[in-house]
């Protein structure tokens, strides 16, 4: 069983489309050859059950880590609906905007 699917057949779509968001931004690191630590997974799977937010994820993260300062400034994931995937989305927009008007779910 992959991670986070038991929410693939889930009543919310919310609930569906953040297990999903969360699945493939675990699944990128895992591509690099990276994991992620079961406290990020339980984070995770708070957030796709709207126990918390996006925001209170990375405020967890940023004090789990701040007494290590390998990771002072550094997540171990980039949250999926973090600002920095906003900023590379609208930078992406900008430079191929024709792809991005074929498929706005991109």
């Amino acid at each position: 069983m992959g991670l986070f699917e038991e929410y693939k057949n889930h009543p919310n779509k919310a609930v569906r489309e953040r297990a999903n968001n969360w699945g493939a931004a675990i699944g990128l690191q895992n591509v690099d050859g990276l994991s992620v630590s079961e406290f990020l997974i339980q984070l995770a799977r708070q957030q796709i059950e709207g126990k918390i937010t996006m925001e209170e994820v990375t405020q967890r993260l940023n004090e789990h880590y701040k007494h290590r300062e390998l990771y002072s400034s550094t997540y171990e994931i980039v949250p999926p609906d973090s600002e920095m995937i906003q900023q590379i989305k609208e930078e992406n927009e900008l430079r191929r905007p024709k792809m991005y008007e074929q498929d706005s779910t991109i």
